[in-house]
């Protein structure tokens, strides 16, 4: 594994927090830093499937819903010129 260096500036208290943590832990700071910077990593990794989910989850519950409405209004419905309808309407 490649190491890359860099320098990062926190706030004084936000400083002081992160020593003690290292220290209660016994860790460097630096390995509180990746640690925390992965675990934030891996998290917006989860939250980006789940929202690629549930827009799949969606769109099939709209698709179903289209199926349900065709069924009652009939097919020569033209579910177009009706949201144009709905829009343009005063």
């Amino acid at each position: 594994m490649n190491w890359i260096s860099t320098n990062i500036r926190f706030p004084e208290d936000q400083y002081r927090k992160l020593k003690i943590k290292a220290a209660k832990e016994r860790k460097s700071l630096a390995r509180i830093i990746r640690e925390a910077t992965a675990k934030n990593i891996d998290v917006e990794k989860k939250a980006r499937k789940r929202k690629i989910k549930d827009v799949d989850k969606f769109m099939r519950e709209v698709e179903q819903l289209g199926r349900e409405i065709s069924k009652e209004v009939g097919k020569d419905f033209d579910s177009v010129k009706a949201l144009r309808e709905i829009r343009y309407s005063e």
